[in-house]
C-alpha cells in the first residue's frame, strides 16, 4: 500500500488500518488506499463486495469527527460505529462495552448450562465444563478488553463458581477461587500480559517498569523498546 496502511490479512478476511495526525490527508489517503484495493481486487478478476464492506473510525470520546466520504466506484461504503473483529467487538472510544455486553450473554448461557446438570454430574466434571464453555470465552482476547472499566460485570459471572460446589447465594467466592483452583478475572488479564511479553522476549529488547504512586492509587507503566 505504498507505506500508506497497514493491511491486515486472516483467513478470507482482509482489514486495512489508516492513521494520520491531519483529517484532511487522513481522508486522502483512506481514499487513496481505497481506490488501490479496488485496482488491485479488478486486476486480478476479483470483485469488492462492498455490502460486506464496512469502515471505522477510532476516535478519543471528546474529540469532534470530521466527515469522511469514501468514494469507489460511485458507491459509498457506510461507516459503522460497531464492528467485529477476529471474534473481538470494537466499538469507536474502544470501550469494549458491545463486547463485554456480548460476552455476558454468552456467558449467561453457560451459566444456565451448569445449573441444570449441576445435579447429575460431579465437580470435576463440572470444572471441565467450566474450562470448556466459561473459561475458554471469557479469556480470549482478554489482553484487550481485560482493562476496560466494565470488567466488573464478567467478574460477577464467575460466580458461577457457587452453583458448581453448592454454595449458597450470599457465600463468598474467594475460597472457592482457591478451593477450585480457578483464576478470577483480574489474575488471568494479569497472567495473560505476562505470557505474552514472555513468549515475545525476543522482539522487546529492552523493558522498563516504574511504579508511580498517587493518593489513593498504585500505577504500573510498561515500556516496551523494539
Amino acid at each position: 500500500m505504498n507505506g500508506k496502511s497497514i493491511p491486515i490479512l486472516f483467513a478470507d478476511d482482509t482489514s486495512t488500518l489508516v492513521t494520520h495526525s491531519n483529517p484532511v490527508e487522513f481522508c486522502n489517503t483512506i481514499n487513496t488506499v481505497f481506490h488501490t484495493l479496488s485496482d488491485w481486487f479488478r486486476n486480478n478478476l476479483l470483485s469488492l463486495n462492498l455490502t460486506k464492506t464496512h469502515f471505522i473510525r477510532f476516535v478519543t470520546k471528546h474529540k469532534n469527527q470530521t466527515e469522511i466520504n469514501i468514494n469507489c466506484d460511485n458507491k459509498l461504503p457506510p461507516a459503522t460505529n460497531i464492528t467485529k473483529f477476529l471474534g473481538l467487538t470494537v466499538n469507536c472510544p474502544l470501550t469494549w462495552t458491545n463486547h463485554i455486553d456480548f460476552l455476558t450473554k454468552k456467558l449467561s448461557n453457560t451459566c444456565y448450562l451448569i445449573h441444570n446438570i449441576k445435579p447429575f454430574l460431579s465437580i470435576s466434571a463440572l470444572k471441565m465444563v467450566y474450562h470448556s464453555l466459561f473459561h475458554s470465552i471469557m479469556s480470549y482476547g482478554i489482553m484487550f478488553w481485560g482493562n476496560s472499566a466494565h470488567t466488573h460485570i464478567i467478574f460477577k459471572m464467575q460466580r458461577v463458581l457457587r452453583i458448581i460446589v453448592g454454595a449458597g447465594y450470599r457465600d463468598s467466592c474467594r475460597e472457592l477461587f482457591k478451593e477450585l483452583k480457578i483464576l478470577t478475572l483480574s489474575s488471568q488479564y494479569i497472567l495473560s500480559l505476562l505470557l505474552f511479553v514472555i513468549q515475545n522476549r525476543g522482539f522487546l529488547h529492552r523493558i522498563v517498569h516504574f511504579t508511580t504512586l498517587i493518593p489513593g492509587k498504585r500505577m504500573i507503566c510498561i515500556y516496551k523498546c523494539h
